[in-house]
């Protein structure tokens, strides 16, 4: 097995026991807020919390993985995050334990965002330079959706029957997983070990963070292009916010069986599909933003129908095409991002881009709760997909105008 070979398994194994310590939980875990007498209000302050902590640590957490290393930034996060779901374990109603399962949450997943990625491009690019990377993005997808499946339907429809807690301990347990991979086989490039050499003293290293700032800030500073695609990719929270979290919920509602592990399923099965269609997707057009448009204006009417549909299996099988929309856009958007960045401290440049995602997330989420608390959850799913075509539509058409003008619009061919 050749080296790239071996990364890229290091980089799939890695990914799939992360998702799968979310997944397991990712059916149940607002059931079972709900089960241990936390409100809506609760539940929303919960996610507000998640949200701002990501918004506040997401290019520090960046700028800690080019400095320290990539590897030591994985294992922090994987040991913060199961932290935080434990403390989620044992809380019965305490909101000091809410905000505090918040807290280490988000910032485990600000850890972790972007660090594993930066660590396999890096470390494709010391043996093959121009390597493709759209077939790994795609793999990683289909592989991590695979497992994804499997781990939520246990949790859901199996502990989840059992007690609503066993798929947040689960997932404790299952986050420490991808620490013991990285352990044992996440080799550092070598251009990334000699940047660290200095690390080990307190000054120097401290030092090295001033510096692989000032330059990720330089960069975006200098390419405006950059900045401008991350705008053109942040009306999308405003459609998925809602049904992200609140899906359970909402498919859930006056039922008596739980049945969220079957419609978990489905959600993962389009997931592939959407990954597996993304690259189709993609041909359709070389101007990306044409394509990001039109995805838009499909996801919302899949929302929209989701929640008028009175019949039950119409509105999942609906909600179902959502997934899959939303599942080829993400590597669409992932891969056409990361092509674009030719600065060494790429997960600072990524941490740049999440912490804009956050932010709008921050806002959608709040707005969000509040029409849900007022007039439920469905007329929140209307509201706010109307609101995105408004805003985003503009925002797509003024971004693509001044791509083109510096050459920036199309993706970039690769070899496939």
């Amino acid at each position: 097995m050749n080296r790239i070979q071996r990364i890229k398994n290091t980089y799939y194994a890695i990914n799939i026991l992360y998702n799968m310590g979310i997944m397991v939980f990712g059916g149940t875990l607002y059931l079972y807020m709900k089960s241990i007498h936390y409100s809506y209000a609760d539940i929303n302050l919960f996610l507000s919390i998640f949200w701002i902590v990501g918004f506040i640590t997401e290019i520090p957490s960046g700028v800690i993985a080019d400095t320290f290393g990539r590897k030591k930034t994985l294992i922090s996060s994987c040991v913060i995050r199961s932290t935080g779901l434990f403390l989620l374990f044992f809380d019965w109603g305490n909101m000091i334990f809410l905000i505090l399962s918040a807290v280490f949450t988000s910032l485990g997943e600000s850890l972790r965002s972007g660090t594993v990625d930066s660590w396999m491009i890096d470390s494709i690019h010391e043996e093959e330079k121009d390597y493709p990377f759209e077939k790994v993005f795609s793999n990683n997808q289909v592989f991590g959706t695979t497992f994804s499946l499997l781990a939520g339907y246990v949790g859901a429809q199996v502990l989840g029957n059992i007690d609503l807690s066993y798929p947040v301990l689960a997932g404790a347990i299952l986050l420490l997983c991808p620490m013991m991979v990285a352990v044992f086989f996440m080799k550092e490039p070598a251009s990334r070990k000699q940047k660290q050499a200095g690390a080990k003293a307190i000054k120097n290293s401290f030092h090295m963070l001033a510096e692989t700032m000032k330059d990720g800030f330089f960069f975006l500073k200098k390419d405006k292009g950059f900045f401008l695609i991350c705008l053109s990719f942040l009306p999308l929270s405003l459609i998925v916010t809602g049904p992200f979290n609140q899906w359970q919920l909402f498919f859930q509602e006056g039922r008596q069986s739980l049945n969220t592990g079957y419609i978990l399923i489905g959600v993962n099965l389009f997931s592939i599909l959407g990954a597996y269609f993304s690259r189709k997707i993609s041909a359709l057009s070389d101007n990306k933003i044409y394509i990001l448009i039109g995805s838009t204006l499909c996801n919302t009417l899949a929302i929209i129908m989701s929640v008028i549909v009175h019949n039950y299996l119409i509105a999942i099988s609906v909600f179902l095409l959502h997934v899959m929309i939303t599942a080829s856009e993400e590597i669409i958007r992932y891969t056409f991002l990361n092509q674009h960045i030719k600065n060494e401290n790429r997960s600072t440049l990524l941490s740049f881009f999440n912490t804009l995602e956050a932010g709008t997330t921050v806002i959608a989420l709040s707005l969000n709760g509040l029409i849900s608390n007022l007039y439920g959850i469905g007329p929140a799913w209307v509201a706010m997909s109307v609101l995105s075509i408004i805003i985003s539509i503009p925002v797509y058409l003024i971004v693509n105008k001044v791509l083109k003008h510096h050459g920036l619009a199309q993706e970039k061919k690769v070899v496939q």
